[in-house]
Parts: C-alpha cells; sequence; structure tokens
C-alpha cells in the first residue's frame, strides 16, 4: 500500500510542475498536438522532460542574468527522481490534451 501511496504522491507532484507554470504547459500542448496516436504517449513524455530541463538550464543563460550554462547533475539520485516526477506529470498533462484533441477532430470528421 505504501507503494500505491508513493505512486500517487509522486503523480500528484509531476502534475503540480507541470500545471503550476503556463511554460510547462505549452511544452505538453505542443507535445500533444503533434502526437499522433497513443503509441507515442510515452517517448512524447520523455522528450519534453528533456525539453523542460533544457529550457530550465538555458533559460538563465540567455537571459543574460550571468549564470555560467552548465549540463544538469545526471549522475545524481535526486536528478533523475525529478527527471521521473516530471515525466508523469507531463504523461498526465499530454494525455489530457491529446484526449480533448482526439475528442474534437474525431467529432469534426464525423461531421463531414
Amino acid at each position: 500500500m505504501e507503494f500505491v501511496d508513493q505512486a500517487i504522491a509522486y503523480m500528484r507532484d509531476g502534475f503540480g510542475i507541470v500545471n503550476g507554470d503556463w511554460r510547462n504547459l505549452v511544452i505538453a500542448l505542443i507535445a500533444a498536438v503533434f502526437m499522433g496516436s497513443w503509441k507515442q504517449w510515452v517517448p512524447f513524455a520523455v522528450l519534453a522532460v528533456v525539453a523542460h530541463i533544457a529550457i530550465e538550464k538555458l533559460a538563465p543563460v540567455l537571459a543574460g542574468s550571468g549564470e555560467a550554462f552548465s549540463l544538469p547533475p545526471i549522475m545524481e539520485q535526486d536528478f533523475w527522481i525529478r527527471a521521473g516526477v516530471l515525466a508523469l506529470g507531463y504523461m498526465i498533462t499530454i494525455g489530457v490534451f491529446f484526449l480533448i484533441k482526439s475528442l474534437i477532430f474525431r467529432k469534426s470528421a464525423a461531421a463531414h
């Protein structure tokens, strides 16, 4: 039961991160628009996480805040836990957006 509670907590945290910033929602929306089928759901969520981390690392550099560019700490466990939480959040958000997209385009295709 503890495993289920932990999984739900990770999903809640991931969705909170993705839903908490409009830039993350734009990443999820773009992924849903380009996604062609549910088979691409997990790969697009992974790509969204990569885009999220890249933007997170590049934004301060491009804004000219004086921060030097650094690679993400891929050798640390906390990085991978956070990446997994982000992936769950993006899976939920992209799934919702793709479901809405599928319903809208199914109805418009049936009308013609």
